[in-house]
């Protein structure tokens, strides 16, 4: 067994694990969300943050030192109202959507082991490196390897100019500066 294939089993098994794990921990959010609107739409209290208001007191929202809004007990009871429906279907919306990838995760995709991916039978992960385009071919190794090329003299033209040299001028990078 090839130790490549026994290292793209554990990458792949690894991944596997991570998304399952994310996606009950999706789910289990959205219950506690869910948990979390059904307490404060069952609460008659009016709460101005962590204290009960009373009638005739107004909740004032503080942001840097600075007041941004009041509201009097009516309002702040329709703002927590709203804070309830809106924990409700987030929380629902995140306990479906946690759940159907749970289910998609454990129900679909098994583990795989080395010789599955040796016999063509699993999925590698996909390499971290980009693979050339099709349209592209790598060019062909020398046996045996040369020396790499020097660089061309500096002070010399470029292999290629940007734009045709003017006429009347020589080419760029020969000749004297202009003064």
């Amino acid at each position: 067994m090839n130790v490549n294939y026994a290292r793209a089993a554990r990458m792949t098994n690894a991944r596997l694990i991570k998304e399952r794990m994310q996606a009950v921990g999706a789910a289990v959010v959205g219950a506690g969300l869910i948990v979390g609107g059904i307490l404060v739409l069952g609460d008659d209290r009016v709460m101005c943050g962590s204290q009960e208001m009373s009638e005739g007191q107004v909740c004032e929202e503080t942001r840097n030192g600075e007041t941004t809004a009041e509201r009097s007990l009516d309002e702040q009871a329709s703002d927590n109202k709203t804070t309830g429906w809106l924990l409700l279907g987030g929380g629902a919306a995140m306990l479906v959507g946690g759940s159907a990838w749970a289910y998609h995760g454990f129900a679909r995709k098994k583990r795989v082991t080395a010789e599955q991916l040796a016999a063509g039978q699993g999925h590698a992960p996909q390499s971290p490196v980009p693979q050339p385009q099709q349209g592209w071919q790598q060019p062909a190794q020398q046996y045996p390897p040369q020396p790499p090329q020097p660089y061309p003299p500096q002070g010399h033209a470029p292999y290629r100019q940007p734009y045709p040299p003017q006429p009347g001028y020589p080419p760029h990078g020969y000749g004297q500066p202009p003064r």
